[in-house]
């Protein structure tokens, strides 16, 4: 028996989390010899599915003290064979597989060298942090890329305790190994995209609805961009709305952002349990994201035959929309104005021109296809586990 553990922090609420449901998913329906487990330190229980509840072992470990412990402990009594790390590593991985033997996996769901935002981050979080901030900290860690310096510093740490190390597009593949002076060839870069879900029977009649999806958060989604974007198109598109779907840390600041702004015609749902429900009806998916790995929701928004629009702020976002304007829409980052004129462009386009978008964009979908991508997983862990 193949048994392989994914570690993450709470699960599952993100794109990262939904990536292992699909693994696990598609693991336990096709390979019997394969059985799954999900470590983490808190469990979602309304949003686990019953297939995964049924075929995936889950256990709970500490978020910090003691995390690594109770991980080596896991493997011994459960006889782990390989751990995969999904976006952050445990500070002694190289120890505990040298004493378990077990394989490990660092996949990076985001683009490369991506902790320099939550470091640049961390410096501005408090009052006192955000005044030294502006008498030269700012310029040490940005403009100096003291910021940037760290990020490739624990990246290079993450690519050397693994035996294989993923990224989500050929792009990212090039820079890590670009930045650490490694061949390509010779690199334990594995490129494995995320897969998407077939929809059976598009709806391609959509309302006069321009959407978000996702949490509802200020450091990486951005979504203040989205609500000062709608107040400069909201008068020229009197039929459309803006649907946001999501909770998060941010909401209560949006609502204040609203009023202030006196933005109409905006729907804030929460989270939904039924997201689908809402890209079935919408016609334009909005993301305005200042870092992104793979966004879900573009290519979901495809797969629903919804006109995707994105700043091009990472390879992942390009690969997904390219060629903008056949597959969906690539914003230069993060011109706001650019961004409104892309909204009003499709706005103002006939019908046949949106139909043959959302057309190419499903087509374009087709290539994520789960027997396509998870088969690509399926195979980087027989590679391991031989050699194991």
């Amino acid at each position: 028996m193949k048994k392989i553990a994914f570690i993450h922090e709470k699960f599952p609420v993100g794109g990262a989390e939904r990536v292992t449901l699909d693994i696990c998913k598609y693991l336990s329906e096709n390979y019997p010899e394969y059985r799954c487990y999900v470590f983490a330190s808190e469990f979602v229980e309304n949003l686990i599915p019953q297939e995964i509840r049924k075929n995936t072992e889950m256990r709970v470990i500490p978020l910090k003290e003691g995390r690594s412990k109770a991980v080596e402990q896991l493997v011994v009594e459960e006889g782990i064979t390989l751990l995969v790390q999904v976006v952050y590593q445990l500070p002694d991985i190289k120890d505990i597989a040298a004493r378990t033997g077990c394989k490990v996996v660092f996949a990076n769901h985001g683009e490369p060298f991506w902790q320099r935002y939550s470091i640049i981050r961390k410096r501005r979080k408090r009052l006192l942090n955000r005044l030294f901030w502006h008498l030269g900290v700012k310029r040490k860690y940005v403009k100096n890329g003291r910021a940037h310096a760290i990020a490739v510093e624990r990246t290079l740490e993450h690519y050397n305790n693994c035996d294989a190390y993923t990224v989500l597009c050929g792009g990212y593949k090039n820079a890590t190994c670009r930045v650490f002076g490694i061949n390509p060839k010779e690199s334990k870069i594995h490129v494995i995209e995320n897969s998407e879900r077939v929809v059976e029977n598009v709806t391609y009649e959509k309302e006069k609805i321009i959407m978000y999806c996702g949490r509802l958060e200020n450091v990486s989604k951005r979504v203040d961009r989205l609500l000062r974007i709608w107040g400069k198109v909201q008068h020229r598109l009197p039929d459309y709305r803006l649907v946001i779907v999501g909770d998060g840390d941010y909401r209560g600041a949006m609502e204040k952002q609203i009023v202030k702004e006196g933005l109409q015609r905006v729907e804030m749902v929460g989270w939904q349990s039924d997201a689908e429900q809402f890209f079935r009806k919408a016609s334009v998916v909005c993301l305005t994201s200042q870092t992104e790995g793979w966004p879900l929701c573009l290519t979901e928004a495809q797969a629903h035959g919804c006109i995707p629009v994105a700043f091009g702020c990472s390879d992942g976002v390009k690969d997904v929309l390219s060629p903008s304007g056949i597959n969906g829409f690539v914003v230069t980052p993060f011109d706001e104005n650019e961004y409104a004129e892309t909204l009003l462009k499709i706005a103002g386009m006939s019908e046949e021109e949106l139909l043959a978008i959302r057309k190419s964009a499903v087509a374009k979908r087709a290539g994520y296809a789960p027997d396509i991508i998870l088969e690509k997983w399926k195979k980087l862990f027989d590679e391991l586990l031989e050699d194991r």
